[in-house]
């Protein structure tokens, strides 16, 4: 058995003579474990993105919540962008605000029903409490450079995932051109004192239950005074802590991807334990475009979707298919079915 620790995938031995063998590891490494520690990312600032974390969640709440859902605040006008908050009696025990790429112009949603143009709505962004217009300012900018930042991370993992497959080295990029839908969430993981029974294993308080991922890509920034994260070892199926490393990103992929790999890149399944009290993560997720084709797949491959080989899949309807399983989305499903939207 290998010794039960994520390989560390380093993006400056990407160029030249060593690309050839990190591209090996890295498909090792996603074909097994699922999960990586990458590094390497230029001006990668874990300091600033927590400073920065910490501001929005230090805003009162009554504030954060002017710029929610409509799910969680009838008077706000967006659907799928913004705030939300922690939802009572459920497992999963999180707030955040979710952010997608700046976009400038923006497109126009092929169409008006709810559960299209809902994705190409524009961020929300907080005020400061304080009056001081130029701190949000600058939050504005600082996570719309960060968003940049991870796409292009993001976008070389893949170039090297092709490349480990004998594809293309640009074979996703078509997938990801100016209006994708990759979303950044600033998460805070609140403590609770009397979590329900169905947030219980054994000694363990769960604040995010175990799941695999949606979409392509996540890169996931933690910190050093927040534990918590756990991923199922492929090995023994057993559970593994997965410790902060200083300028280093948790990364791995989700179902979107397993089935562009042909189920040879493996989704793992992970989930987040209270184990601090409080908690604080940034995940990014690499997400297509409304329109890109999903079923599709690397040479010596078949998609893994469940769908006819040559049938077009796009990402957008396919993604509100499958929002249902996540609590934070299921009001919004439900409104989307009573508006007239065909999400079958």
């Amino acid at each position: 058995m290998t010794e039960k620790e994520l390989p560390v995938i380093d993006l400056r031995l990407a160029h030249g003579s060593t690309r050839p063998a990190l591209v090996q590891k890295l498909r090792e490494a996603l074909s097994t474990v699922g999960f990586i520690y990458l590094t390497g990312i230029d001006d990668f600032d874990e300091v600033e993105l927590l400073r920065l974390s910490k501001w929005f969640f230090n805003i009162p709440l009554e504030e954060r919540m002017k710029i929610s859902k409509k799910t969680f605040s009838p008077s706000c006008e967006y659907e799928y962008r913004g705030f939300f908050p922690v939802i009572p009696g459920a497992v999963s025990h999180k707030e955040a605000l979710e952010m997608g790429p700046y976009l400038d112009p923006r497109p126009k949603p092929p169409s008006q029903e709810l559960g299209v143009r809902m994705f190409f709505e524009d961020n929300q962004w907080p005020e400061d409490p304080s009056g001081d217009q130029e701190v949000a300012k600058y939050f504005r900018k600082w996570m719309e450079n960060y968003h940049k930042k991870m796409t292009d991370a993001s976008l070389e993992l893949l170039r090297l995932i092709a490349e480990g497959f004998d594809g293309p080295t640009e074979f996703f990029t078509p997938l990801f051109e100016y209006d994708h839908l990759s979303t950044l969430r600033l998460i805070h993981y609140p403590a609770r004192a009397n979590p329900p029974e169905s947030a219980r294993d054994g000694d363990y308080v769960i604040q995010t239950a175990e799941h695999n991922d949606t979409g392509m890509i996540t890169l996931l920034a933690t910190f050093e005074e927040y534990p918590g994260l756990q991923v199922r070892w492929w090995e023994d199926d057993s559970l593994l802590d997965v410790p902060y490393k200083k300028g280093h990103l948790v990364v791995n992929i989700g179902n979107v991807l397993s089935s562009i790999s042909g189920g040879r890149l493996k989704a793992t399944r992970h989930r987040v334990v209270d184990v601090c009290g409080d908690r604080l993560s940034v995940p990014f997720f690499l997400e297509p475009r409304y329109k890109g084709n999903i079923n599709v797949a690397l040479p010596g491959g078949v998609p893994r979707l469940g769908y006819e080989p040559k049938e077009c899949v796009e990402y957008g309807p396919w993604l509100l298919k499958n929002m249902t399983r996540f609590v934070e989305y299921k009001d919004l499903i439900g409104r989307v079915t009573k508006d007239g939207t065909t999400i079958s």
